[in-house]
């Protein structure tokens, strides 16, 4: 079977005309920076040329002639050369920090503000770590190529240029017998280059698998632990680990061999020069500082050619990074605004669905649902894994568009007013709530952003929360860590249930919000919950049926049709799906189990 290509593995090409447009629009703003990032590196350059040029002075018409005036003028301007290259050299790395720091934090702000408003259907088919990928080594690997990359591209092209001008100027035939070089570089460079793109892919292929063993393991230690396969794991890691050993080392043995051989290639130039211009010399053809400074230019000469060989895996890497990025900057949302999409005004919290239909990657889900929710009432939704029940609210929030038929809130069709002014006017409790890292005060405030501490208090009385904060070792103050894992289960849910209550929203939704709470804690929320679902249109997904018994209409739900609906005592004596529903829960509470899940 052929094995998938992750993005993560793709290299891309060394220089893409589009993706580099694409990724210098980050730099275009910052002109001014740019020009003094270059003006910083030229001079910096400028003044590494002076030296040989100078050691040529000093021993043609210093030392030569016993001119001790001219060598003290040479010693002071070569001090002086190489202070001001010090000083280019501070403003070059500063300037070029600078204008990295910028362009990274817009295209991380760009990036973050788009992953924002993409709709729910673009994360359905991504990893996490993938997307937080490009947030990271992604961008900074476009940052290498818009700001110092590219910069040092151009620097070191000028220079080059530079230096075969003076070669030239010196001396014609030396310069012919250097340029012969250039063929065996290139050959050399266009072996090593397919061998480490080849490499490189390899690496990273590698490294993908280690992190995903990693994540594998870390996720579930409760499950390694319980079967004791600590030996059997670490066996497993041995042989991922030890392959990308063996990749890196690979790549590196590549690296070995090509860098010597880029250097060999110089220094049999360098010898050429010696034996060639020496015999020069002795025919008195050249002076011996006009050899000493070609020599010193030949060194230089080297520089640049094998900065440019090395910038071509950043420059394939940068590509490969601006690909990744762009492909999600490409992403359209597929649930937005349309033009002339109108603000919702306060709603009262009529629900209509109206032969709704929706398919999921051309699977139908939903088949001509019709119900209605009258303000203030409370909806419970039943059925089992897969039926449509999350769909159901995941469109009433329009998370998702319908595929056929509507859904319209006090007469308003979902897809007439902007996103914004609907969801701002629903709340919703999920299965797993998350906490982000901070006090449990900021948590519940999140709800309602400018809450006052006395308002974040009360509701979290009105829901049964208050009581265990204040035991918290810090009260509100307490920090509940990354995902809220200083707390329990229970402990988190009654806490977005708080969260949710501050937000005071029109329309609520808890999907299976009390699955994670037990008998205790359940009894504990229920006149919370009573007082948090009081007034507003409420959907209910229900884990526990006896968490339902008095919504106003519970609507039964079968692969993706209503085949029920009704109050408790209506579908009981109706003696249907969720007759039969409720006493399979109902005999396994007697047996003392825990209740089955039916959704």
């Amino acid at each position: 079977m052929r094995r998938p290509m992750y993005d993560d593995e793709l290299l891309g090409k060394a220089f893409d005309p589009k993706l580099a447009r694409k990724s210098f629009q980050f730099i275009v703003p910052y002109k001014k920076k740019i020009a003094l990032a270059m003006l910083a590196m030229v001079l910096t350059a400028g003044t590494g040329l002076v030296g040989p040029h100078l050691t040529q002075i000093a021993i043609d018409s210093g030392m030569k002639n016993g001119d001790v005036r001219v060598l003290k003028i040479v010693a002071l301007v070569y001090i002086f050369t190489f202070v001001l290259r010090w000083i280019f050299q501070y403003w070059q790395t500063i300037a070029i920090s600078v204008l990295g720091q910028r362009v990274v934090y817009d295209i991380r702000h760009k990036l973050f503000s788009h992953i924002q408003n993409l709709s729910l259907d673009f994360f359905d088919n991504r990893e996490i770590g993938r997307i937080i990928a490009r947030l990271t080594s992604d961008v900074g690997s476009v940052n290498a190529l818009v700001t110092s990359g590219s910069l040092s591209l151009v620097t070191d092209s000028l220079k080059l240029i530079g230096i075969i001008i003076i070669l030239v100027n010196k001396s014609l035939e030396l310069s012919l017998l250097v340029f012969t070089l250039m063929v065996p570089l290139w050959i050399v460079t266009a072996v090593f280059r397919k061998k480490n793109r080849l490499a490189y892919r390899d690496v990273r292929r590698k490294v993908a698998t280690v992190t995903a063993h990693v994540a594998e393991n870390v996720s579930g230690v409760k499950v390694v632990k319980s079967f004791s396969r600590e030996a059997e794991n670490l066996n497993r890691f041995k042989k991922v680990n030890r392959e990308t050993r063996d990749a890196q080392m690979h790549a590196s043995m590549l690296g070995a061999i090509f860098w010597p051989t880029m250097e060999v290639i110089s220094w049999i130039g360098i010898g050429m020069i010696y034996w060639y211009g020496g015999l020069g010399v002795i025919r008195g053809e050249l002076t011996l500082g006009l050899l000493l400074a070609f020599v010193g230019y030949m060194h230089q000469f080297f520089e640049p050619i094998r900065n440019m060989s090395g910038l071509y895996q950043t420059m394939q890497d940068a590509m490969a990074g601006a690909e990744r990025i762009f492909e999600i900057l490409d992403q359209e949302p597929t649930v937005k605004d349309k033009p002339g999409a109108i603000e919702l005004p306060p709603i009262r919290g009529d629900v209509e669905f109206k032969n709704v239909c929706f398919a999921y990657d051309e699977i139908p889900i939903l088949k001509n649902v019709s119900f209605k929710a009258n303000a203030g009432e409370t909806i419970a939704i039943v059925g089992p894994t897969g039926a449509g029940k999350t769909t159901i609210i995941n469109l009433i929030g329009r998370q998702y568009d319908v595929t056929s038929g509507s859904i319209t809130i006090d007469g308003y069709d979902i897809r007439d007013v902007t996103l914004k002014s609907l969801r701002s006017q629903m709340g919703i409790v999920l299965q797993d709530s998350f906490l982000f890292p901070g006090s449990i005060m900021e948590n519940i405030r999140y709800g309602r952003l400018d809450a006052t501490d006395a308002e974040v208090i009360e509701a979290a009385k009105i829901v049964g929360a208050h009581e265990f904060i204040v035991e918290l070792p810090q009260g509100y103050n307490t920090d509940v860590h990354e995902g809220g894992s200083k707390l329990s289960s229970g402990q988190k849910q009654i806490i977005s249930f708080a969260r949710a209550l501050l937000a005071d929203p029109r329309i609520l939704i808890l999907d299976e919000a009390t699955s994670s709470v037990d008998t205790q804690t359940e009894m504990i929320i229920q006149e919370g919950l009573r007082k948090l679902l009081k007034g507003r249109t409420s959907f209910v997904i229900a884990h526990r049926l006896s968490t339902i018994t008095e919504a106003d209409c519970i609507l039964v739900v079968e692969d993706g049709q209503i085949v029920e609906s009704g109050t408790h005592r209506d579908l009981l004596t109706l003696g249907g799906a969720y007759r039969r529903l409720y006493d399979m829960q109902f005999n396994f509470e007697l047996a003392g189990e825990r209740s089955p899940s039916i959704n």
